[in-house]
């Protein structure tokens, strides 16, 4: 389409008759009825979908099959949430799952103590990108009923950050996980190194160490590079990525600071997610018609921005995790085979907590000079006792969904609105929600023709962040990087 249409060229899925515009999974209901398409163009969509084996692609993937084809390897993390035997790689992942979570228990009931025989109250999880976002948002999402042990997530190399943390915690009773795929970025050595010293500092040393640090990493050299014993190591693969890492040991402060139980809740939900897309057609695939309707956004609409506004102080940290996953993904520019895609791939993702929102930046989403679309989240179920409260944030993201889409018929801005609602907010309904989006992610992947799960322009960051550490110029490095290219 033009950049010139208008508004009111552009019609609502809900005024098309035989469209059946909602679908419910795992505990969670889209509607997508706010979407700008017609019924023809919902009916091209899933005769799309068809062409390019959507669900056949997302099949392959779960079976195993090599999809990360610059990296020449397999994307399974659906096996990490498995419970069936025929699942690629089942004995090992349910072997290191068991390992993981046992330990878990160990910290919690007491059985691991700190090297002073003080029981364990905090646990720091140094890691960043996915090695933190999916913790931080499930931790942030599901509140221990008895906040026994805290968790703290050291992410950024900002020494702030770093002091913050380490006043709120007793070395004597601190457990420390480091989390790295990789176990060569550099930010998680700077900070381990730091939080190692301070165990040091406090009198923690030698074989002491090894009660209050793990390590979680699919370098097999990470324990020895930290001179940890083997049972401090917990094992990652290299078929996972870090943005879909969060079901692996790296959930293991997750496991520590909720318990083993609700962890398994949580990949209990995802599973039950990833069986829905795996078996359920296109027009009833709630991952799927959230993919086809950013495909269509993308292409046809020209739409730029995904806002997501949660209605749920429990899932304000699900948006900066939402926005790595599909931006580290989907913000590509070529096909695996180096040709270039013309017009709009992934989405610029933001949001916030959609309350506060209402009284930030919904004058720009309602009045403004852009296009966006827009998932707004809520819970049938409050997670609190105050009923009053919980009237008025309901009818506020009720009337919101239907104000953010009602424009100037007039303007060439526009938005397109789904809501997805929750029965309540579990472990087992946040895992499947949380997968729900990465299969949305994966299939968006299939429909652009890109490789979702490479992340080559961070990769270049990194080298140039590095020669720059050691005092390289960063704009030479960065011809030296192209001529090479």
């Amino acid at each position: 389409m033009k950049n010139r249409t208008k508004a009111m060229l552009l019609p609502f899925l809900r005024d098309s008759a035989g469209v059946n515009t909602s679908a419910t999974a795992c505990g969670i209901r889209l509607d997508i009825s706010r979407q700008r398409l017609s019924a023809d163009d919902f009916k091209r969509l899933l005769e799309l979908a068809e062409s390019k084996g959507l669900l056949d692609a997302f099949k392959r993937m779960v079976q195993g099959e090599v999809v990360n084809a610059s990296e020449g390897r397999a994307a399974l993390h659906t096996s990490l949430r498995s419970w069936n035997p025929r699942a690629p790689h089942y004995e090992e992942v349910a072997r290191e799952r068991e390992r993981m979570l046992n330990f878990a228990t160990m910290v919690r009931d007491g059985r691991w103590r700190g090297c002073r025989g003080d029981r364990i109250t905090d646990v720091i999880n140094i890691g960043i990108g996915g090695s933190e976002m999916g913790p931080h948002a499930v931790w942030h999402a599901l509140p221990p009923a008895k906040a026994d042990i805290h968790l703290h997530f050291l992410s950024s190399v900002d020494g702030v950050l770093l002091e913050r943390i380490l006043a709120q915690c007793n070395p004597r009773s601190t457990l420390v996980v480091v989390s790295s795929k990789s176990f060569t970025t550099r930010e998680t050595q700077v900070n381990s190194a730091a939080v190692d010293q301070w165990l040091l500092d406090n009198g923690i040393v030698g074989a002491d160490r090894a009660k209050h640090m793990v390590v979680v990493s699919a370098n097999p050299h990470a324990a020895d590079v930290m001179c940890l014993p083997a049972q401090n190591f917990f094992h990652l693969w290299d078929w996972v990525g870090g943005r879909f890492s969060v079901w692996s040991a790296i959930g293991l402060p997750l496991a520590i600071g909720l318990g083993a139980e609700t962890f398994r809740e949580f990949l209990q939900g995802a599973n039950e997610m990833d069986r829905h897309a795996f078996n359920t057609p296109v027009e009833e695939n709630l991952p799927a018609l959230l993919a086809l309707m950013a495909y269509w956004n993308a292409t046809r609409l020209e739409i730029t921005s995904h806002c997501m506004l949660p209605y749920d102080e429990r899932l304000r940290v699900t948006v900066p995790w939402l926005q790595q996953l599909e931006m580290e993904s989907l913000g590509k520019t070529v096909t695996p085979e180096g040709e270039r895609i013309p017009g709009h791939t992934g989405l610029s993702v933001w949001g916030s907590n959609g309350n506060e929102a209402q009284h930030s930046f919904y004058q720009w989403l309602r009045e403004g000079t852009g296009r966006t679309s827009i998932d707004i989240v809520w819970s049938e179920m409050p997670g609190h006792r105050y009923a009053e409260h919980y009237r008025v944030l309901l009818a506020n993201a009720r009337a919101q969904a239907e104000a953010l889409v009602m424009r100037d018929p007039a303007s060439p801005y526009f938005n397109a609105v789904s809501t997805i609602v929750f029965d309540a907010v579990t472990p087992r309904r946040l895992g499947a929600f949380m997968a729900m989006y990465e299969h949305k992610t994966t299939m968006l992947g299939s429909l652009f023709g890109i490789n979702p799960f490479d992340q080559p322009g961070v990769e270049l960051g990194k080298r140039l962040s590095k020669r720059a550490e050691a005092g390289g110029d960063p704009a030479r490095i960065l011809r030296e990087e192209a001529d090479r290219q």
